[in-house]
Protein backbone atom coordinates (compact mmCIF):
# COMPACT_ATOMS: atom_id res chain seq x y z
CA UNK A 1 0.00 0.00 0.00
CA UNK A 2 1.38 3.32 -0.84
CA UNK A 3 0.19 6.43 1.10
CA UNK A 4 1.39 9.96 -0.16
CA UNK A 5 -0.08 13.56 0.91
CA UNK A 6 -0.68 16.34 -1.93
CA UNK A 7 -1.78 19.69 -1.29
CA UNK A 8 -2.77 21.86 -4.14
CA UNK A 9 -5.05 25.54 -4.02
CA UNK A 10 -8.57 23.62 -4.74
CA UNK A 11 -9.37 20.37 -3.58
CA UNK A 12 -9.71 19.52 -7.18
CA UNK A 13 -6.27 20.04 -8.45
CA UNK A 14 -5.06 18.25 -5.29
CA UNK A 15 -6.77 14.94 -6.22
CA UNK A 16 -5.97 15.26 -9.57
CA UNK A 17 -2.35 15.32 -8.46
CA UNK A 18 -2.84 12.29 -6.30
CA UNK A 19 -4.34 10.48 -9.48
CA UNK A 20 -2.02 10.96 -12.10
CA UNK A 21 0.37 9.43 -9.54
CA UNK A 22 -1.40 6.78 -8.06
CA UNK A 23 -3.95 6.10 -11.10
CA UNK A 24 -8.18 6.45 -11.10
CA UNK A 25 -7.84 3.44 -8.41
CA UNK A 26 -6.28 5.09 -5.59
CA UNK A 27 -8.83 6.48 -2.65
CA UNK A 28 -8.90 9.18 -0.44
CA UNK A 29 -8.32 8.47 2.99
CA UNK A 30 -8.35 12.15 4.26
CA UNK A 31 -9.21 15.83 3.29
CA UNK A 32 -8.45 18.83 4.95
CA UNK A 33 -7.74 22.39 4.78
CA UNK A 34 -4.26 23.40 5.74
CA UNK A 35 -3.43 27.13 6.97
CA UNK A 36 -0.82 28.87 6.19
CA UNK A 37 -0.70 31.53 9.16
CA UNK A 38 -1.94 31.21 12.67
CA UNK A 39 -5.51 32.87 14.27
CA UNK A 40 -8.13 30.92 12.81
CA UNK A 41 -6.82 30.98 9.15
CA UNK A 42 -7.97 34.87 9.03
CA UNK A 43 -4.56 35.99 7.82
CA UNK A 44 -2.33 33.54 5.14
CA UNK A 45 -3.19 31.51 2.25
CA UNK A 46 -5.11 28.25 2.85
CA UNK A 47 -3.83 24.59 1.07
CA UNK A 48 -6.57 22.03 0.24
CA UNK A 49 -4.54 18.87 1.16
CA UNK A 50 -5.61 15.25 0.30
CA UNK A 51 -4.31 11.88 2.26
CA UNK A 52 -4.20 9.30 -0.63
CA UNK A 53 -3.61 5.67 -1.25
CA UNK A 54 -3.28 2.87 -3.79
CA UNK A 55 -2.48 -0.71 -3.52
CA UNK A 56 -0.14 -1.64 -6.64
CA UNK A 57 -0.57 -4.76 -6.49
CA UNK A 58 -4.37 -4.70 -6.29
CA UNK A 59 -6.67 -5.70 -9.46
CA UNK A 60 -9.08 -3.21 -10.44
CA UNK A 61 -12.37 -3.59 -9.54
CA UNK A 62 -15.57 -3.32 -12.27
CA UNK A 63 -17.79 -0.86 -10.81
CA UNK A 64 -21.03 0.91 -12.65
CA UNK A 65 -20.46 4.01 -14.16
CA UNK A 66 -20.28 6.73 -12.13
CA UNK A 67 -20.75 5.14 -9.04
CA UNK A 68 -17.73 6.13 -6.07
CA UNK A 69 -15.42 3.34 -4.88
CA UNK A 70 -17.17 4.13 -1.19
CA UNK A 71 -20.75 4.54 -2.25
CA UNK A 72 -22.35 3.29 0.84
CA UNK A 73 -26.08 1.88 0.70
CA UNK A 74 -29.02 3.19 2.23
CA UNK A 75 -31.75 1.66 4.02
CA UNK A 76 -35.03 0.05 1.39
CA UNK A 77 -37.21 1.18 4.41
CA UNK A 78 -36.03 5.16 4.54
CA UNK A 79 -35.77 5.09 0.81
CA UNK A 80 -39.56 3.82 0.53
CA UNK A 81 -40.95 6.42 3.59
CA UNK A 82 -38.82 8.99 0.97
CA UNK A 83 -40.49 7.67 -2.34
CA UNK A 84 -43.59 9.97 -2.82
CA UNK A 85 -45.29 10.88 -6.18
CA UNK A 86 -42.52 13.99 -6.26
CA UNK A 87 -39.74 11.86 -5.85
CA UNK A 88 -37.69 11.62 -9.04
CA UNK A 89 -34.33 9.49 -9.66
CA UNK A 90 -32.69 12.97 -9.20
CA UNK A 91 -34.59 13.24 -5.73
CA UNK A 92 -33.64 10.58 -4.72
CA UNK A 93 -29.88 10.94 -5.49
CA UNK A 94 -30.30 13.20 -3.61
CA UNK A 95 -31.40 12.02 -0.71
CA UNK A 96 -28.85 9.40 -0.46
CA UNK A 97 -26.46 12.21 -0.61
CA UNK A 98 -27.51 13.45 2.30
CA UNK A 99 -28.45 10.27 4.53
CA UNK A 100 -24.84 8.85 3.72
CA UNK A 101 -23.67 12.22 5.49
CA UNK A 102 -25.33 10.39 8.52
CA UNK A 103 -28.27 13.85 8.53
CA UNK A 104 -31.39 11.97 9.71
CA UNK A 105 -34.03 11.12 7.24
CA UNK A 106 -36.85 13.83 8.84
CA UNK A 107 -34.09 16.70 8.21
CA UNK A 108 -33.71 15.30 4.70
CA UNK A 109 -36.64 15.50 3.52
CA UNK A 110 -37.66 18.79 4.99
CA UNK A 111 -34.70 20.04 3.10
CA UNK A 112 -35.77 18.62 0.13
CA UNK A 113 -39.34 19.54 0.28
CA UNK A 114 -38.07 22.95 0.38
CA UNK A 115 -35.57 22.67 -2.82
CA UNK A 116 -38.77 21.01 -4.22
CA UNK A 117 -41.23 24.11 -3.25
CA UNK A 118 -38.54 26.49 -4.58
CA UNK A 119 -38.22 24.53 -8.22
CA UNK A 120 -41.24 24.73 -11.26
CA UNK A 121 -42.15 21.05 -11.11
CA UNK A 122 -41.13 20.94 -14.91
CA UNK A 123 -36.96 21.55 -13.15
CA UNK A 124 -37.31 18.82 -10.95
CA UNK A 125 -35.21 16.54 -13.02
CA UNK A 126 -32.53 19.31 -13.30
CA UNK A 127 -29.94 18.09 -11.23
CA UNK A 128 -27.81 21.22 -11.81
CA UNK A 129 -30.76 23.57 -10.52
CA UNK A 130 -31.66 21.16 -7.71
CA UNK A 131 -28.41 21.38 -6.12
CA UNK A 132 -27.53 24.89 -6.45
CA UNK A 133 -31.01 25.34 -4.36
CA UNK A 134 -29.96 22.35 -2.25
CA UNK A 135 -26.50 24.49 -1.39
CA UNK A 136 -28.72 27.82 -0.34
CA UNK A 137 -31.32 25.42 1.66
CA UNK A 138 -28.44 23.99 3.82
CA UNK A 139 -26.42 27.05 4.07
CA UNK A 140 -29.25 28.94 5.06
CA UNK A 141 -29.82 26.17 7.75
CA UNK A 142 -26.29 26.44 9.34
CA UNK A 143 -26.17 29.50 11.75
CA UNK A 144 -22.38 30.44 12.43
CA UNK A 145 -21.53 32.88 14.43
CA UNK A 146 -19.17 36.05 13.86
CA UNK A 147 -15.63 35.77 15.46
CA UNK A 148 -14.46 37.68 18.66
CA UNK A 149 -13.06 40.39 17.52
CA UNK A 150 -13.03 42.74 20.94
CA UNK A 151 -13.90 42.38 24.23
CA UNK A 152 -15.69 44.83 25.72
CA UNK A 153 -16.92 44.61 28.37
CA UNK A 154 -14.87 41.88 28.88
CA UNK A 155 -15.94 38.02 27.82
CA UNK A 156 -16.90 35.29 29.80
CA UNK A 157 -17.41 31.65 28.21
CA UNK A 158 -17.77 28.64 29.41
CA UNK A 159 -17.41 25.23 27.42
CA UNK A 160 -19.75 22.22 28.46
CA UNK A 161 -20.44 18.53 27.13
CA UNK A 162 -20.00 15.19 27.58
CA UNK A 163 -16.07 13.41 28.24
CA UNK A 164 -14.06 12.69 25.70
CA UNK A 165 -14.82 15.88 22.92
CA UNK A 166 -12.10 17.86 23.34
CA UNK A 167 -12.83 20.31 25.55
CA UNK A 168 -9.89 20.97 27.40
CA UNK A 169 -7.73 20.85 23.75
CA UNK A 170 -10.00 23.94 22.91
CA UNK A 171 -9.54 25.62 25.36
CA UNK A 172 -6.22 25.77 24.55
CA UNK A 173 -6.18 26.60 21.13
CA UNK A 174 -8.87 29.72 21.92
CA UNK A 175 -6.33 30.92 24.81
CA UNK A 176 -3.38 30.35 22.60
CA UNK A 177 -4.74 32.46 19.60
CA UNK A 178 -6.12 35.19 21.17
CA UNK A 179 -3.53 35.61 23.79
CA UNK A 180 0.07 34.81 21.84
CA UNK A 181 -1.70 36.58 18.61
CA UNK A 182 -4.35 38.88 19.32
CA UNK A 183 -2.56 39.95 21.99
CA UNK A 184 -5.86 39.67 24.87
CA UNK A 185 -5.12 39.27 27.95
CA UNK A 186 -6.66 35.55 28.73
CA UNK A 187 -7.56 34.10 32.10
CA UNK A 188 -8.00 30.47 32.47
CA UNK A 189 -10.64 28.28 34.86
CA UNK A 190 -11.76 24.76 35.43
CA UNK A 191 -14.18 23.03 37.15
CA UNK A 192 -13.40 19.52 35.84
CA UNK A 193 -11.36 18.67 39.12
CA UNK A 194 -13.05 14.79 38.54
CA UNK A 195 -9.93 13.85 36.61
CA UNK A 196 -6.23 15.10 37.58
CA UNK A 197 -5.17 14.34 34.46
CA UNK A 198 -7.61 17.36 33.11
CA UNK A 199 -6.23 19.76 35.57
CA UNK A 200 -2.37 18.99 34.87
CA UNK A 201 -3.50 19.18 31.18
CA UNK A 202 -4.58 22.37 31.11
CA UNK A 203 -1.95 23.62 33.40
CA UNK A 204 0.44 22.61 31.49
CA UNK A 205 -1.18 24.50 28.43
CA UNK A 206 -1.21 27.85 30.50
CA UNK A 207 2.28 27.62 31.16
CA UNK A 208 3.76 27.33 28.04
CA UNK A 209 1.11 30.27 26.99
CA UNK A 210 1.70 32.27 29.67
CA UNK A 211 -1.36 32.72 30.80
CA UNK A 212 -3.14 32.27 34.39
CA UNK A 213 -5.13 29.51 35.50
CA UNK A 214 -7.48 28.69 38.27
CA UNK A 215 -8.74 25.92 40.21
CA UNK A 216 -12.02 25.65 41.58
CA UNK A 217 -14.69 23.28 43.28
CA UNK A 218 -17.55 24.93 43.85
CA UNK A 219 -20.16 27.38 42.24
CA UNK A 220 -18.98 29.92 45.11
CA UNK A 221 -15.29 29.76 44.21
CA UNK A 222 -16.31 29.87 40.29
CA UNK A 223 -18.08 33.39 41.02
CA UNK A 224 -14.34 34.53 43.07
CA UNK A 225 -12.31 33.57 40.25
CA UNK A 226 -14.09 35.83 37.97
CA UNK A 227 -13.81 38.48 39.99
CA UNK A 228 -10.35 37.79 40.64
CA UNK A 229 -9.94 38.10 36.74
CA UNK A 230 -11.32 41.57 36.43
CA UNK A 231 -8.55 42.74 34.37
CA UNK A 232 -8.44 40.16 31.96
CA UNK A 233 -10.34 40.80 28.15
CA UNK A 234 -11.22 37.06 27.78
CA UNK A 235 -12.09 34.53 30.55
CA UNK A 236 -12.62 30.90 29.56
CA UNK A 237 -14.24 28.14 31.60
CA UNK A 238 -12.78 24.39 31.23
CA UNK A 239 -15.87 21.75 32.70
CA UNK A 240 -16.17 18.01 33.33
CA UNK A 241 -17.16 15.62 30.85
CA UNK A 242 -21.17 15.03 31.63
CA UNK A 243 -23.11 12.15 30.61
CA UNK A 244 -26.26 13.68 29.22
CA UNK A 245 -28.22 10.54 30.66
CA UNK A 246 -27.00 11.23 34.42
CA UNK A 247 -29.46 13.54 35.57
CA UNK A 248 -27.52 14.27 38.90
CA UNK A 249 -24.42 15.10 37.51
CA UNK A 250 -25.88 17.34 35.15
CA UNK A 251 -27.84 18.90 37.90
CA UNK A 252 -24.70 19.28 39.34
CA UNK A 253 -23.04 21.09 36.73
CA UNK A 254 -26.27 23.57 36.05
CA UNK A 255 -25.94 24.51 39.61
CA UNK A 256 -22.32 25.44 39.49
CA UNK A 257 -22.94 27.82 36.96
CA UNK A 258 -26.25 29.06 37.61
CA UNK A 259 -24.54 32.54 40.18
CA UNK A 260 -22.21 33.67 36.59
CA UNK A 261 -22.97 35.70 33.54
CA UNK A 262 -21.65 33.72 31.24
CA UNK A 263 -21.95 32.36 27.25
CA UNK A 264 -21.88 28.73 27.16
CA UNK A 265 -21.20 26.58 24.46
CA UNK A 266 -22.20 22.79 24.18
CA UNK A 267 -18.95 21.17 22.57
CA UNK A 268 -19.64 18.27 20.61
CA UNK A 269 -17.58 15.32 18.49
CA UNK A 270 -18.22 15.24 14.66
CA UNK A 271 -18.17 11.61 15.04
CA UNK A 272 -21.19 11.61 17.31
CA UNK A 273 -24.42 9.61 15.74
CA UNK A 274 -27.17 11.27 14.92
CA UNK A 275 -29.44 9.97 17.00
CA UNK A 276 -26.79 10.85 20.21
CA UNK A 277 -26.72 13.85 19.07
CA UNK A 278 -29.93 15.15 19.45
CA UNK A 279 -30.24 13.54 22.72
CA UNK A 280 -27.03 15.51 24.05
CA UNK A 281 -28.11 18.63 22.84
CA UNK A 282 -31.30 17.72 25.00
CA UNK A 283 -29.63 17.62 28.32
CA UNK A 284 -27.91 20.66 27.91
CA UNK A 285 -30.76 23.14 26.25
CA UNK A 286 -31.82 23.43 29.80
CA UNK A 287 -28.46 25.24 30.49
CA UNK A 288 -29.29 27.75 28.02
CA UNK A 289 -26.82 27.07 25.44
CA UNK A 290 -25.26 30.03 23.12
CA UNK A 291 -22.97 28.71 20.70
CA UNK A 292 -21.95 25.40 19.34
CA UNK A 293 -18.64 23.89 18.74
CA UNK A 294 -17.83 20.92 16.38
CA UNK A 295 -14.41 19.10 17.76
CA UNK A 296 -12.88 16.13 15.73
CA UNK A 297 -13.78 17.28 12.19
CA UNK A 298 -10.65 14.67 11.24
CA UNK A 299 -11.86 11.96 12.52
CA UNK A 300 -14.68 11.30 10.23
CA UNK A 301 -15.88 11.33 6.70
CA UNK A 302 -19.52 12.25 7.52
CA UNK A 303 -20.13 15.72 8.20
CA UNK A 304 -24.04 15.79 8.46
CA UNK A 305 -23.73 16.87 11.97
CA UNK A 306 -22.68 20.17 10.95
CA UNK A 307 -26.17 20.66 9.90
CA UNK A 308 -27.57 18.49 12.43
CA UNK A 309 -26.39 20.11 15.21
CA UNK A 310 -27.21 24.05 14.06
CA UNK A 311 -30.81 22.60 12.88
CA UNK A 312 -31.84 20.90 16.05
CA UNK A 313 -29.93 23.38 18.40
CA UNK A 314 -31.09 26.36 16.64
CA UNK A 315 -27.76 27.95 17.86
CA UNK A 316 -24.96 29.15 15.93
CA UNK A 317 -21.98 27.46 15.56
CA UNK A 318 -18.97 29.54 16.68
CA UNK A 319 -16.02 27.07 15.79
CA UNK A 320 -15.20 23.64 14.50
CA UNK A 321 -11.44 21.94 15.25
CA UNK A 322 -9.90 19.75 12.90
CA UNK A 323 -6.75 18.10 14.59
CA UNK A 324 -4.97 18.22 18.03
CA UNK A 325 -2.61 20.53 17.52
CA UNK A 326 -2.24 23.93 19.28
CA UNK A 327 -2.86 26.30 18.34
CA UNK A 328 -3.59 25.92 14.31
CA UNK A 329 -6.38 22.98 14.32
CA UNK A 330 -9.21 25.32 15.51
CA UNK A 331 -11.01 27.69 12.57
CA UNK A 332 -14.17 30.05 13.35
CA UNK A 333 -17.28 28.53 11.56
CA UNK A 334 -18.09 29.74 8.17
CA UNK A 335 -21.46 28.60 6.42
CA UNK A 336 -19.84 28.04 3.32
CA UNK A 337 -17.39 26.00 3.83
CA UNK A 338 -19.60 23.86 5.91
CA UNK A 339 -21.75 23.44 3.48
CA UNK A 340 -18.94 22.62 1.06
CA UNK A 341 -17.84 19.86 3.49
CA UNK A 342 -21.88 17.99 3.75
CA UNK A 343 -21.82 18.29 -0.16
CA UNK A 344 -18.37 16.76 -0.74
CA UNK A 345 -16.95 20.01 -2.26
Amino acid sequence: MKIKKFQADTLPEAVAMMKAEFGEDAVILHTKIVKKGWFFGLFGKKKFEVLGAVDPNAKAINRPQNEPAHALKTSDQSEQEFKTDVASDTVQKLYQQLTKQDISHKLTVDILKTVLSEVPKSEWKNEALLKQRLRSVISSKILTDPPWEYFDPQKVVALLGPTGVGKTTTIAKLAANYHLIAQQKVGLITLDTYRIAAVEQLKTYADIINVPLTVVYSGEELQDAIANYHDQDLILIDTAGRSHNNQSQMAELNAALAGINAEKYLVVSATTKSYDLMAIIDAYRSMDIDNLIVTKLDETESYGILLQAASYAQVPIAFITTGQSVPDDIEIADSEQLTNLILGD
